[in-house]
């Protein structure tokens, strides 16, 4: 049986994606203010010194290092690659904001840029998630992806920062869930009142609104942790159960 052309699967490799972007970003590729530019050029001469992500790097083909990504070489790792685009989205979404008019891309480096990263993130069974004006590619978490449908605009990315891998500090953790309690407070209480009593007590009672309670000091670090993850999973359940009465008197109406 013949396979229609929209149901076959794209072949290429994370290596030939690669390839074939370092290919078409390195070539003359876009133009500004009549002149030519490879993206890397056009990066390192405009956009890289304004990125306040950048560290002590001093421009951007030593940044490009420091992920394992040599313009020269043509072997790649995965986890380097995935790194590699993690770094172009952000840039890109540094020149976005910079709004440079006069900025002309090519056609494939459009494509690739634009249109083929977030696909072939997808396919390597990643999400992209935007959070505080930093943009993070993640193992794919189908609950938090369908929350973000759920959750107010300002709640999400708090929920999704809470478990990124560079927050696993209790200092963190505290300053994160303390920024959520101040969106949800009361708003989200008559939905499941028990609950919300015990997200109430862990937060004021266990550090992170104030001292820890005394009927507290005795849990280690690790326990504190331990409660503050469910308080994360607890809210998150309370803005679900919102949703589901919303849903619930949307049908009654019908």
């Amino acid at each position: 049986m013949r396979i229609p052309i929209f149901l076959k699967e794209n072949k290429n490799t994370y290596k030939d994606e690669y390839l074939q972007i370092i290919k078409v970003l390195s070539s003359k590729c876009l133009i500004y203010e009549k002149n030519s530019y490879s993206y890397f050029e056009f990066i390192n001469s405009y956009l890289f010194h304004n990125w306040e992500y950048r560290g002590t790097y001093l421009d951007v083909y030593s940044y490009l290092e420091s992920i394992g990504i040599n313009l020269n070489n043509k072997k790649i790792h995965e986890e380097n690659f995935l790194s590699f685009l993690e770094f172009i989205l952000n840039i890109n979404l540094l020149l976005e904001s910079k709004k440079y008019k006069s900025i002309t891309f090519s056609d494939k480096a459009s494509s690739i840029l634009f249109h083929n990263i977030p696909i072939i993130i997808d396919n390597l069974g990643y999400s992209i998630y935007d959070i505080d004006d930093k943009i993070y590619i993640l193992n794919k978490d189908i609950e938090y992806d369908n929350l973000m449908e759920l959750v107010p605009n300002d709640l999400y990315p708090l929920i999704m920062s809470y478990n990124l891998p560079s927050n696993k500090g209790i200092k963190m953790k505290r300053i994160i869930l303390n920024k959520i309690y101040n969106i949800i407070n009361d708003k989200y209480k008559v939905y499941n009142p028990s609950v919300y009593s015990s997200i109430k007590t862990i937060i004021t009672k266990m550090g992170i609104i104030g001292d820890i309670d005394k009927k507290y000091k005795s849990l280690s670090t690790y326990k504190l942790k331990k409660y503050y993850d469910y308080c994360l999973e607890m809210i998150i359940y309370l803005v679900k159960s919102k949703a589901i009465y919303e849903f619930r008197d949307e049908v009654k109406a019908e």
